[in-house]
């Protein structure tokens, strides 16, 4: 039986997906925080669980090779769970993740090395920092704990675009000079929620998530903010009353400047609105579309569908010389950016609907192939039914997280056949890994 603050002798074996080293003493699995693979370190157990323990380094004996530095000093953030090893073991870290997940679920399909396209800081094309009070009283931002809703407060981000940290910082010194206080979840008072932001290739579009209809002195408020930050395109409030931790209520008022964000994209030019989904690695992204493409081989009389289909990006970045392209997308926003998209970029054969992509059926009866991205949570069961009934030749699938892909891929691989996995790190330093998989008909 292990008793808390005994210490024992260890190598690091191997990570998990948190950025925790695993090893085993006594038989028992122990996840060392800030262990990695091959370190020879003393631990100490600070947590004992049933089936498992947790343990802290007390003494480096013999670093890893694949150990660095941290390059960010706020280490309770908790969002770059791998900024202390070397991006290249990073990228084997992926593969095994998508690797555990599938043999977790049965799932008997090899994977590739996990590729990567530009740097691995500052690659961050969205920010979204609540805002609040700091120990020295100033209204400051930054991001919430792992696992919790306190925030951690930061002067900048290494994986974010640089100028996010500066601008945030703009409008909270601007919120104090016209008196706007920061929201307070226990009270539900205050004004100021959420900072968010997005880059593209046309600038920066700011969204200010507000408790409130309208935000106090608002034209000087806007005028201060955007004569200090030159690269604000475009500026939004958000009104979110709602005791939530939701970040975005219902209602977008456009304030400044142009009202969607322009990026390009596989040589195609995509407007995004302030609550569309759209990748957060511009260079990764191209990649995987790329891959994308390379995998799906349109030859030009293929009915395409497109769920979850967001402004349009995969969809027309991998299938625009489809005979039809069918995009489905519940936000209508960024099905009003999908329609414009399309038509800027000279696609003619592209339909978009707004709606859940459980109603796939009722705006198609049949595809050669079906393109899925998405969220988290996977595919619902009504949605694989519905690809199972129409039964495309092709299913692309595109997912961020691997267990969800596994789960899927156990109930689709009954029905279709796949050749490899191909992991992205769209997600440097973090614990995410992006997967697309191309699963075809059997016996087609």
């Amino acid at each position: 039986m292990f008793k808390k603050d005994e210490k024992f002798s260890v190598t690091i074996s191997d990570m998990n997906n948190e950025g925790n080293g695993v090893c085993r003493v006594e038989n028992t699995v122990i996840f060392v925080i800030g262990g990695v693979t091959g370190d020879e370190c003393v631990i100490k157990i600070i947590k004992i669980a049933k089936k498992y323990c947790v343990a802290v380094i007390d003494k480096l004996i013999s670093p890893s090779p694949y150990r660095q530095a941290p390059l960010c000093p706020y280490k309770r953030c908790g969002g770059c769970v791998f900024q202390h090893i070397t991006p290249e073991f990073e990228l084997l870290i992926k593969k095994r993740i998508v690797e555990g997940a599938f043999l977790r679920a049965g799932v008997s399909l090899p994977v590739a090395d996990t590729k990567y396209a530009g740097g691995f800081g500052g690659y961050r094309n969205k920010a979204q920092f609540p805002v609040e009070y700091d120990k020295s009283g100033r209204l400051s931002f930054g991001y919430f704990a792992k696992r919790s809703h306190e925030i951690v407060f930061c002067d900048r981000c290494d994986i974010a675009y640089p100028d996010f940290t500066d601008i945030a910082k703009t409008v909270c010194d601007t919120a104090v000079k016209f008196g706007l206080t920061a929201y307070d979840e226990q009270s539900g008072k205050g004004d100021l929620r959420h900072i968010c932001m997005r880059r593209g290739k046309s600038g920066i579009m700011l969204t200010l998530v507000i408790n409130g209809d309208s935000l106090p002195r608002q034209n000087d408020f806007i005028n201060e903010i955007t004569k200090a930050e030159g690269d604000i395109k475009g500026i939004y409030i958000n009104v979110n009353k709602k005791s939530t931790n939701v970040i975005y209520g219902d209602e977008f008022i456009h304030v400044y400047g142009e009202k969607t964000l322009t990026d390009e994209l596989c040589g195609l030019k995509f407007d995004i609105a302030p609550a569309s989904f759209y990748q957060v690695n511009h260079d990764c992204t191209e990649a995987l579309y790329n891959k994308a493409a390379n995998l799906l081989d349109i030859k030009g009389t293929e009915t395409v569908i497109d769920l979850y289909c967001g402004v349009g990006t995969v969809g027309l970045c991998a299938a625009k010389n489809a005979k039809k392209l069918i995009g489905i997308e519940i936000v209508p926003d960024a099905v009003d950016n999908a329609q414009k998209n399309a038509k800027e970029n000279g696609v003619k054969n592209a339909e978009f609907y707004c709606g859940d992509c459980s109603v796939i059926r009722t705006v198609a009866d049949r595809a050669d192939v079906i393109i899925v991205d998405p969220p988290r949570k996977g595919l619902d069961e009504k949605v694989i039914n519905a690809i199972l009934d129409i039964n495309p030749e092709k299913v692309l699938y595109i997912s961020c997280d691997p267990d969800t892909l596994a789960r899927d891929l156990k109930l689709l691989l009954g029905h279709y056949v796949a050749d490899k996995a191909y992991p992205f790190n769209m997600f440097p330093r973090t614990s995410h890994v992006e997967t697309v998989v191309l699963i075809t008909r059997a016996g087609s």
